[in-house]
């Protein structure tokens, strides 16, 4: 999902005389993938476009682009039977979310008619072949809430659903959308349910990490924590002498020798490690983390803290016999023109921020102190446009809280769901209710968007409850 993982850069990786290029992904962007148990399933699912002003708000701008979406009608009831929108965030929508998943129960438990609407900038609806600064100045969250009530509203113009009550179901990201959806056209949708919704902008969020550190924690206990703190303790103590140095480069299977002088290189290292146990907590499901720790409890990984958390790393990425090669500037060019990566870190540049940098609070990942909102800040500069500076992304982040609110939002009919072990939901309403109509779910031992899929054997009889609650209470709100 914020969905929601951020960033995405490429690190190329090399082994002697072969090299080959792998995805290191981190935490920044998600890539919401269908339910998959129901990615081959049978149901009609089909893809449809629909011509989109490429500005909303300037009149004089005739330009236009297409905007894909995916439909299943196979539950609906006829005319001003219910519609349920998923909205699609940074990612490019799947097939799968129209075939299974909890939108899925609504729609058939209320005789609803599916879609799936993907995100300017995002998946197959490309604006632009070009990904310049100047191009992507069209991609941002008032577009595309725009985007939403432009497709909600020819949508009704068909007579079948001319009376047809709405409701959207977002995640990560996308939770944001519809929650911010239902505060700006609160007359085009009946309701939303948003997932893991981290509506307050933030640029230096260290919560992220705290609670990557909590969760292992809680699942694995204090002596699984104690190794991980003991292995980057160890890790930044090498850095200081040559012989150490070489032991670091060989725990995280380092191609070459790190530039210990340039900041920037030790921080795209952090991230290598951060951006690892975040996506195992981001990804979590009960037991998992668990399975993990268990490891750490082995020579499975390595024989030393520090080994252990590199041979982590590796296992995790699926790096095999292959190394890693950490330069800044192969990350920078892996976000440089063509690349459709930009888009994402785009807009945390221009409107949110959520730049996981390393705490100072007592965590284990406090010791990577070159994580911090300078190399993120350096990345939005380079890559765009050296305006982006740190005042920029600060006042933009300002922005995006005093339109919408921040953590107040003030929206009724909205259903707001978090896992407590999510990192994300350390910028979300979660210990509240947003409002009357509007009630929160915390589930402990859950991690992102857990609620929008299909019942697994892993959940627990909260996190199963809470997929029934949300279903009951929609329903409830189309009865009306």
């Amino acid at each position: 999902m914020i969905i929601f993982l951020l960033l995405a850069g490429l690190i190329s990786s090399s082994l002697c005389a072969r090299e080959g290029r792998l995805l290191l992904e981190t935490s920044l962007q998600v890539d919401l993938q269908p339910p998959i148990e129901y990615t081959q399933s049978t149901r009609n699912v089909f893809i449809s476009w629909v011509n989109m002003p490429l500005d909303h708000f300037d009149p004089q701008n005739n330009a236009t682009f297409r905007m894909r979406f995916m439909y299943n009608e196979d539950f609906f009831g006829g005319n001003g039977s219910p519609i349920f929108i998923l909205v699609g965030g940074e990612w490019a929508i799947n097939a799968g979310w129209l075939r299974g998943g909890n939108m899925f129960e609504m729609a058939r438990e209320n005789r609803g008619y599916q879609i799936y609407t993907e995100h300017r900038y995002y998946g197959e609806t490309i604006p632009f072949a070009d990904f310049s600064a100047e191009n992507l100045r069209f991609l941002n969250i008032d577009q595309a809430l725009a985007d939403l009530a432009y497709f909600i509203n020819d949508l009704k113009k068909q007579p079948r659903f001319a009376n047809s009550k709405v409701i959207l179901y977002g995640g990560s990201y996308a939770a944001n959308m519809v929650m911010w959806f239902k505060k700006r056209y609160p007359h085009l949708v009946l309701g939303s349910v948003a997932s893991s919704g981290p509506i307050l902008a933030k640029v230096n969020f260290h919560e992220y990490l705290e609670v990557v550190h909590e969760a292992f924690f809680l699942e694995g206990g204090e002596q699984c924590i104690s190794t991980i703190r003991q292995g980057l303790l160890d890790t930044v103590a090498a850095m200081q002498t040559e012989s150490g140095r070489r032991s670091v480069e060989q725990a995280y299977r380092i191609c070459h020798q790190l530039d210990y002088d340039n900041r920037f290189d030790l921080a795209y290292f952090s991230g290598l490690i951060t951006w690892t146990f975040s996506g195992a907590v981001q990804g979590a499901v009960p037991g998992s983390l668990l399975g993990f720790c268990n490891n750490f409890n082995t020579t499975l990984y390595g024989n030393t803290p520090m080994e252990k958390i590199g041979g982590f790393i590796a296992a995790y990425r699926g790096l095999g016999n292959q190394c890693w090669t950490i330069r800044y500037e192969d990350f920078i060019a892996g976000y440089m023109p063509p690349s459709i990566s930009r888009a994402w870190y785009y807009q945390t540049c221009t409107e949110y921020g959520f730049f996981q940098i390393a705490p100072s609070s007592g965590t284990a990942f406090d010791p990577l102190k070159w994580l911090d909102v300078e190399f993120y800040v350096d990345v939005c500069k380079r890559i765009f446009d050296e305006r982006f500076d740190e005042a920029f992304v600060y006042d933009a982040a300002e922005r995006v809280n005093l339109i919408f609110g921040g953590l107040s939002p003030a929206v009724n009919n909205t259903i707001n769901i978090h896992g407590y072990i999510d990192p994300w939901r350390a910028l979300g309403v979660y210990d509240e209710h947003i409002g009357e109509t509007s009630p929160t779910y915390n589930v402990a031992r859950a991690s992102h968007c857990f609620d929008m899929r299909t019942w697994a054997r892993t959940d627990t009889i909260r996190m199963t409850a809470v997929q029934q609650a949300a279903r009951r209470l929609v329903a409830s709100w189309l009865s009306q």
